[in-house]
């Protein structure tokens, strides 16, 4: 990393890893309402079956570049992570089939990436694993910042985002920001930069909604006038 960087930007550079922290802490609220409730009503549960995915991928990644910090940071995501699925999986309807997708697929979905991954891992060669498996981790990033949007359909219907998490996404903004400027401008790192600007973007599109429609009493699904279909 050059010396000569602007203030600023060495100041996101030294922000950024306190940010993921804050990031993963974020859906406490929203799994202490859960627990609360004693049900998820019409929350997803990919959110929180893709961190596990995602902090699995970092982690292994950071091994393989020996890089302490990505390893440290992912090591408390991961723990974070299985709690929240652990909550979600014992309040979540046994026939639920919008989280997107049923319970069994998500914890398949986790159990085959997690396997390919370390057999990648074990596989190939260090730098090679590293590689690839830092580029499947970008994709899982994506999917991580991205994941409410997988109620936006009900969202609209119902016209309330009450379903997109606020805290996750106010501080996945934060977080999104603080990596992108450090990627691009400090790091020149595609697998810091890319993940986070995309991230950034998904943000930026949660809040319009979160503003447009706010976090209003959902309606009940028999409420909502569906258009006339032939």
């Amino acid at each position: 990393m050059s010396s000569n960087i602007p203030s600023w930007v060495q100041l996101c550079v030294t922000l950024a890893p306190a940010a993921a922290w804050v990031v993963f802490a974020s859906p406490i609220p929203t799994i202490q309402q859960i627990s609360r409730d004693k049900a998820v009503g019409g929350l997803p549960l990919l959110p929180y079956s893709s961190m596990c995915v995602n902090c699995v991928l970092w982690i292994v990644y950071g091994v393989l570049k020996s890089e302490v910090a990505i390893v440290r940071a992912n090591v408390v995501g991961l723990v974070l992570g299985a709690y929240y699925f652990y909550v979600f999986r014992e309040h979540c309807p046994a026939n639920a089939a919008s989280l997107p997708g049923t319970m069994t697929q998500h914890v398949q979905g986790m159990v085959g990436i997690v396997t390919f991954t370390l057999i990648l891992a074990a596989s190939l060669s260090r730098d090679t694993a590293a590689e690839l498996i830092g580029k499947i981790a970008v994709f899982f990033c994506m999917v991580m910042f991205a994941s409410p949007l997988s109620v936006l359909r009900d969202v609209i219907m119902t016209k309330s985002a009450k379903n997109i998490p606020l805290p996750f996404t106010l501080a996945s903004t934060i977080n999104c920001f603080l990596w992108s400027v450090a990627g691009v401008l400090a790091m020149n790192d595609f697998n810091v930069y890319f993940p986070n600007l995309a991230g950034l973007s998904c943000c930026v599109a949660q809040l319009t909604v979160i503003f447009m429609y706010g976090h209003g009493d959902k309606k009940d699904a028999s409420e909502v006038e569906l258009p006339l279909t032939r």
